[in-house]
C-alpha cells in the first residue's frame, strides 16, 4: 500500500503498487515520483527514447518521458531531485515482464531540489526476486519494446502521434549516422587495442565530459575525465564455478568518486595502462549496481571495464583534484563503530618496528604499528600489513592521510590499513600544512591521550557521560531513523533464552554461513560448496537486561555474547549435551549482572509487524573507579554552579 511522505510530497511505493494492484495498473495517473537521473539536452536531441530514472522512495525504475512530455521536460528544466506528479501515462512491461517502465504523456513539477535517497531498490530487481506479486497480465497485454500507447492514450494523443511520426524519420536519420560514426570509433577502437595503443590518443576530448555523480546505467554514450585515486593488486579468487583474476582502481574528479573493476585477461591489460595519481578519459564501461560489501565510496553504482572500455590518457589535468579527503578529528574515533571506515590527518608520533603475527589459520603477515596524533590531543595506532609494514620508512614527525581506513576497538580503538585504504606521504593539501605547523610549534611537546588505552581499560569518563536509560532510548523512538542509531545503556541481565542460543556455520576462514546436516553426518556449505565433519558453532543468543526504568529484548552475536559468558559456543553446546547442570550454571552466572552495553537500534519488520530490533555491539563490566570519578565529577560541578 503506498503512502504520501509529508516531508516530500512523494507517494511512497506506489511504483511497486501499480504492478501489484490491478485497479492501480489500470489508473496509474496522480501519483508523485522523484526525478533521480535526466538526459542532458543533447542527449535527448540524438536518441530514440528520452528515458529518465524515478524513485517512489522505496524503489527506483525507468521512466519514458513520451511526445510532449520529453519536451516539457526540456523547457521546464524536470533535473535531479525534482518532485513532480504524474498527469496522463500508463505502466509497460517488456521482455516477458522481467522489464518495468512507467510511460509518462504528462506531468506536472510540484517542487524542485529535494534530496534523493540513494538507497532505493531498483525495481526490476525486486520484481525478479518477488515473481509472485505481480498481477497476471494474461488477457491485458503487455507493451512491446516501441512503447506503443494504449487505445486509452491513443485516442488522446493521435495529433501527438503525426508528430512523433515525423520526430521518428528525423531520429532515425540520426540515429543511422550516430550507427555508422559508432562503428568507425568501433574500427578505430579495435584498431587501437590491436597496437597495444591506449594512451594518449587525445580522440575522447571534444565529446561532452560527464560529472562521475552523473553516472547511471541509464547513460549510454558517455565519457569521464578523471584521476586514479587507487590502484588495487591483482588478485585471484576461487569458487565452484572455477577461478579467476580481478583488478580494481577508483576514478576520482570534482562531483565524487567511482569504482572500477576489470576481470581475467582485462584484469592484466587495465593493470598495466592505469596508473595511479594520472588522469584518463574513460568510455564504454559497463555501469552497474556497486556492491557495498567490497567498496566503501558512496557512488550507487561501479564500473566494470571490459575489451570495448576505451581509456585514453589525459595530458591537461590540472582542474582534476589529485585527492578526495572527507576527514574526522582523532577524538571522533572513539564514537565510530567498529569495522567502519574513516579518513584521517595526523602527524606521526612513532614508528615502530615490524614484527610477525600468524592467524588461526597458520598464515603468517607483517605488521608494523605506528602513532599519530592531531590538534585535539589524542593519539591512535595505526596498522600497517605485509609489504606496506616491511617497507614503511617515513620518519616520525611527517604528516601523513590515511583514506578509508577501518576502525578496530580491539583493546579500544585503533585503525587498520584494509584492502581499499590508501596512505598519502606529507600531502599537498591546506591541512597538511596547518597540522604541521601546529606540531612543530606546540605538538610536538604536548601530552596525548591514547584512544587504545580510553577504549580498552574503559578508564575514561566520555562512555559514561554519553549513558542513557532504556526507558529514554524507547520514548526518543531511537531506531525509527534510515539507518538506525546507536546508544549506550548500563543494564542488569534478567534471562537468556538458551533453546537456541546458537547455529551450526561453515568452519572455512572467514565465513559465517549457516551448514546443513546430511544424511551421512557431514555438514554442507552451500557458499563454499564444501562438506564438513563438524560444524563450527556461533553464538546467536537472546537476552533481556533492563535498568531502572524499562526493559528490552536483545540480540548477541558471536563476539559480545562470548564476552558475556566467557566461553565460545562450542563449548557451551557441547555442555548442554552432556552436562546439564554445569550447562546451567553457566547459563545462570550472568543472571543480574551488570555491564555497560553499546547497543544498535533499528527498525525490522516481520509478518507485517514492524518493531525495534535491539543488537549490542559491544559490552564491558562496569569498573567502579570510574563510575566513582563520574560521580564525584558530577558533584563537583553540581555545587559549583
Amino acid at each position: 500500500m503506498s503512502t504520501m511522505t509529508m516531508n516530500t510530497g512523494i507517494t511512497t511505493g506506489d511504483l511497486a503498487t501499480i504492478f501489484k494492484d490491478r485497479s492501480r495498473y489500470e489508473n496509474p495517473v496522480g501519483g508523485q515520483y522523484q526525478c533521480s537521473q535526466t538526459k542532458k539536452a543533447e542527449q535527448v536531441a540524438t536518441s530514440k527514447k528520452n528515458l529518465i530514472l524515478i524513485n517512489d522512495g522505496v524503489y527506483h525504475m525507468k521512466a519514458l518521458l513520451r511526445g510532449d512530455a520529453s519536451q516539457k521536460a526540456l523547457t521546464h528544466n524536470l533535473k535531479r531531485g525534482d518532485i513532480f506528479r504524474v498527469l496522463t501515462g500508463e505502466p509497460a512491461v517488456i521482455k516477458e515482464k522481467k522489464k518495468f517502465v512507467l510511460i509518462i504523456d504528462d506531468f506536472e513539477i510540484i517542487q524542485r531540489d529535494a534530496s534523493v535517497n540513494p538507497h532505493t531498490e531498483f525495481i526490476d530487481a525486486y520484481f525478479a526476486a518477488h515473481a509472485n506479486e505481480v498481477i497476471n497480465f494474461d488477457g491485458m497485454g503487455t507493451i512491446d519494446r516501441d512503447m506503443s500507447p494504449s487505445p486509452a492514450i491513443a485516442s488522446r494523443t493521435t495529433s501527438m502521434q503525426q508528430q512523433q511520426q515525423q520526430q521518428q524519420q528525423q531520429q532515425q536519420q540520426q540515429q543511422q549516422q550516430q550507427q555508422q560514426q559508432q562503428q568507425q570509433q568501433q574500427h578505430a577502437a579495435q584498431a587501437q587495442q590491436q597496437n597495444n595503443q591506449f594512451m594518449g590518443s587525445g580522440s575522447q576530448k571534444t565529446k561532452p565530459i560527464f560529472a562521475i555523480e552523473q553516472l547511471s546505467p541509464y547513460q549510454n554514450m558517455w565519457t569521464i575525465k578523471a584521476r586514479v585515486s587507487f590502484k588495487g593488486d591483482i588478485k585471484t579468487w576461487h569458487n565452484q564455478r572455477g577461478e579467476g583474476k580481478l583488478f580494481n582502481v577508483n576514478f576520482l574528479d570534482t562531483s565524487g568518486e567511482i569504482r572500477a573493476t576489470a576481470f581475467n585477461d582485462n584484469a592484466l591489460k587495465y593493470f598495466e595502462i592505469l596508473q595511479e595519481g594520472k588522469v584518463y578519459y574513460v568510455s564504454k564501461a559497463r555501469i552497474q549496481p556497486a556492491k557495498p560489501q567490497f567498496s566503501n565510496l558512496k557512488h550507487p553504482y561501479e564500473l566494470q571495464l571490459d575489451r570495448d572500455t576505451v581509456v585514453e590518457e589525459c595530458f591537461e589535468a590540472a582542474d582534476v583534484p589529485k585527492m578526495n579527503f572527507s576527514f574526522i578529528k582523532l577524538d571522533q574515533i572513539s564514537s565510530m563503530e567498529a569495522n567502519s571506515n574513516v579518513d584521517i590527518l595526523g602527524v606521526i608520533q612513532t614508528v615502530n618496528p615490524p614484527f610477525e603475527m600468524i592467524a588461526k589459520s597458520g598464515k603468517k603477515f607483517n605488521r608494523r604499528d605506528i602513532v599519530i596524533v592531531d590538534e585535539t590531543g589524542y593519539s591512535v595506532n595505526v596498522g600497517l600489513w605485509n609489504e606496506q609494514a616491511v617497507d614503511f620508512n617515513l620518519p616520525e614527525g611527517s604528516v601523513i592521510a590515511v583514506k578509508s581506513v577501518r576502525v578496530t576497538d580491539f583493546g579500544g580503538k585503533s585503525l587498520s590499513m584494509g584492502f581499499s585504504s590508501t596512505l598519502h606521504p606529507n600531502p599537498d593539501i591546506p591541512e597538511a600544512y596547518a597540522i604541521k605547523g601546529w606540531y612543530s610549534s606546540k605538538g610536538n611537546s604536548t601530552t596525548f591521550h591514547s584512544l587504545k588505552m580510553e577504549g580498552g581499560d574503559r578508564n575514561s569518563m566520555r562512555y559514561v557521560a554519553d549513558r542513557i536509560t532504556i526507558g529514554k532510548a524507547k520514548d526518543d523512538n531511537l531506531g525509527r531513523s534510515d539507518k538506525g542509531d546507536y546508544f549506550n545503556v548500563r543494564g542488569a541481565v534478567n534471562f537468556l533464552k538458551v533453546d537456541n542460543f546458537a547455529y551450526p556455520a561453515c568452519s572455512t576462514e572467514g565465513c559465517q554461513k549457516k551448514v546443513i546436516e546430511q544424511t551421512d553426518g557431514t555438514w554442507r556449505c552451500e557458499k563454499c560448496q564444501v562438506d564438513h565433519p563438524a560444524p563450527k558453532w556461533r553464538y546467536m543468543l537472546t537476552a533481556s537486561i533492563l535498568d531502572e526504568t524499562s526493559q528490552i529484548w536483545i540480540t548477541l552475536f558471536n563476539d559480545q555474547a562470548e564476552k558475556l559468558l566467557s566461553m565460545d559456543a562450542n563449548t557451551l553446546t557441547e555442555l548442554k549435551n552432556t552436562d546439564p547442570e554445569k550447562f546451567q550454571k553457566v547459563t545462570q552466572s550472568v543472571q543480574m549482572n551488570e555491564y555497560d552495553f553499546r547497543i544498535r537500534a533499528r527498525e525490522d519488520t516481520y509478518n507485517e509487524e514492524t518493531r525495534i530490533r535491539y543488537t549490542v555491539t559491544n559490552l564491558y563490566p562496569l569498573r567502579w573507579k570510574v563510575e566513582a570519578d563520574f560521580l564525584a565529577g558530577e558533584l563537583t560541578k553540581a555545587f559549583l554552579s
